[in-house]
């Protein structure tokens, strides 16, 4: 069993940090899709090293702050309606062994939360056009950029695989020394 300090100094720690990558994205506002996704891989130190109970805590001061201190609300609202939460909920939902059920509930979590996040922003932010750049497609162009999205939705849960691999098995016990 972990310390309570240990969890509470983690979680602060942790939060800081998201916060400070969601904040970069008013820097950098050509990542205002790539930071969401590091922010959201905070969390799985804090599934790793503590628990999913306190990156879910995690998760959620981050996006209440993210709402009040980040000038990008487009990342903002990426990190809190999928990337925050994602990597907590995926940590889940790798244990389902039947892998078509798996994917068939990542895909709709995904889906949901990018049906949500594309009605906010079109609705509230009426500058925004997302299918602006592929305008040649006509009536097909959000279909095409719903499609773009699934595929990286792919890339990204295998990454972040591949990062949570990574911190386990490397840095976890060469870095930090533990097991």
């Amino acid at each position: 069993m972990k310390d309570k300090a240990f969890e509470v100094s983690l979680c602060g720690v942790t939060s800081a940090l998201a916060l400070l990558i969601m904040f970069m994205s008013g820097i950098f506002p050509m990542l205002d899709y790539a930071l969401p996704m590091y922010a959201g891989f905070t969390m799985v130190v804090v599934i790793v090293e503590a628990n999913r109970k306190w990156a879910l805590m995690t998760y959620i001061s981050v996006s209440i702050l993210c709402l009040f201190l980040t000038p990008n609300y487009q990342a903002s609202f990426l990190f809190i309606l999928f990337m925050g939460y994602y990597p907590i909920l995926r940590y889940s939902l790798e244990k389902i062994a039947f892998m078509p059920l798996r994917w068939l509930i990542k895909f709709l979590v995904y889906n949901i939360a990018i049906i949500i996040y594309y009605n906010v922003f079109t609705k509230l932010f009426t500058g925004v056009d997302f299918t602006e750049d592929l305008g040649w497609l006509g009536e097909y162009s959000v279909y095409a950029m719903w499609g773009f999205a699934n595929v990286l939705f792919l890339l990204y849960d295998y990454l972040l695989g591949e990062l949570t691999r990574i911190y386990m098995d490397w840095f976890r016990k060469k870095i930090i020394g533990r097991k």
